[in-house]
């Protein structure tokens, strides 16, 4: 019996391996796909190097080199061209070509040069084997969490979507809708319709959510908005502050659902172990659960929030601006959205014992009806 499990997962990860190596090939001759121009790397010849300094002393070696590349799609197929490629020992914005790259071409009446890189080659592939070894290792419950995963992933394109086609669309309000049926969809799947846990937490982030939210527009109200920058943010086609509350109502969901989902089970788990539990236990028990997790979970997300305003800051403190300037321009509004999801963070732990306990005595009521 245990020879013909291990062989099963053996077989598993066989077909793992085999659809990782069939969507290499795949997508390694897909061009005709794109209607973008996509190309090949012939060969690359360096041109030139040379050291540069900037007025704040910051060196940088800048490196020219000569590509030719062979278009692998449009009217242009099989067409060889050769344009010149600058990149820095940096490789922030720009970087070097190897040989065999295939890259997406940008064209002008004069001339082509890279666009980006084509990298559906490598990340489907690796996305197949992350997936495989998911369902292999957990099964069902596997299948049913890159189930919720892949329905929430068309579901915020949809919403993008929405947001792009309705005229003077509050793209807020459009989030708010996208939380809602996201967080159901996602403990629906993951824990069951029918499970009592689940209509548990999800009640626990909807409460969690609005308190938190409520709080920071409250905030924002009462200071007029003042210290808030939302005329900083990158890339905004369309009313900032919605945008940045759109932004911080999908990152206190993350948090909330995370904390409730972890302090319910447990609370449930207590819960079945003490049927007679007095309100009073449950408080001291959901407290205990929400302080050790509150702190790990609050620290995470500001980790998360620094790793990805790092660069951003380190290029203006280089470039001769202030540690204030700095935290004007890149972190104030990433610190705002880290103290909201804390505040929501805090506040699940009331909200969690406030509806395990509504939940518990009204099973006991059920139950005692039915006895």
């Amino acid at each position: 019996m245990q020879k013909r499990s291990t062989r099963i997962i053996v077989l598993k990860f066989l077909v793992v391996f085999i659809l990782m190596i069939t969507s290499f090939f795949v997508l390694q001759h897909n061009a005709s796909w794109y209607q973008q121009p996509v190309g090949e790397v012939m060969s690359v010849k360096n041109l030139s190097s040379q050291s540069l300094q900037d007025q704040y002393g910051n060196n940088i070696k800048q490196h020219d080199e000569r590509v030719k590349v062979k278009i692998l799609n449009t009217e242009k197929k099989n067409e060889i061209i050769s344009f010149k490629n600058t990149y820095d020992d940096a490789m922030a914005i720009t970087q070097p070509l190897h040989q065999h790259d295939q890259i997406f071409l940008s064209k002008s009446e004069k001339s082509c040069g890279l666009k980006d890189f084509k990298r559906d080659t490598f990340w489907i592939p690796i996305l197949i084997l992350v997936i495989g070894v998911l369902i292999i290792t957990t099964g069902k419950a596997g299948v049913m969490m890159t189930t919720s995963l892949f329905l929430n992933v068309i579901l915020f394109i949809f919403t993008i979507y929405l947001n792009l086609i309705t005229k003077d669309a509050n793209i807020f309000w459009l989030f708010i809708l996208f939380s809602l049926v996201a967080s159901a969809i996602t403990l629906m799947f993951v824990m069951g319709i029918k499970n009592r846990l689940t209509w548990t937490v999800l009640l626990t982030v909807i409460t969690s959510t609005i308190l938190a939210m409520s709080i920071g527009l409250l905030v924002f109200s009462l200071t007029k908005g003042k210290g808030l920058h939302f005329e900083l943010m990158s890339f905004i086609t369309q009313l900032p502050q919605p945008m940045f509350l759109s932004m911080t109502l999908v990152g206190v969901l993350g948090a909330v659902m995370d904390e409730a989902t972890d302090m319910i089970a447990t609370l449930f788990s207590v819960e079945r172990e003490h049927p007679d539990i007095g309100l009073k236990d449950l408080l001291i028990t959901g407290r205990h659960v929400g302080q050790e997790i509150f702190g790990a979970l609050s620290n995470t997300l500001f980790l998360i929030f620094m790793a990805e305003q790092i660069p951003m800051a380190i290029l203006y403190l280089r470039n001769g601006n202030n540690w204030g300037f700095t935290y004007t321009m890149n972190l104030s509004l990433g610190m705002i959205q880290t103290l909201i999801s804390a505040i929501g963070i805090v506040l699940t732990v009331p909200a969690g014992i406030f509806w395990v306990w509504i939940l518990h005595k009204w099973q006991q009521k059920k139950a005692g009806i039915q006895s």
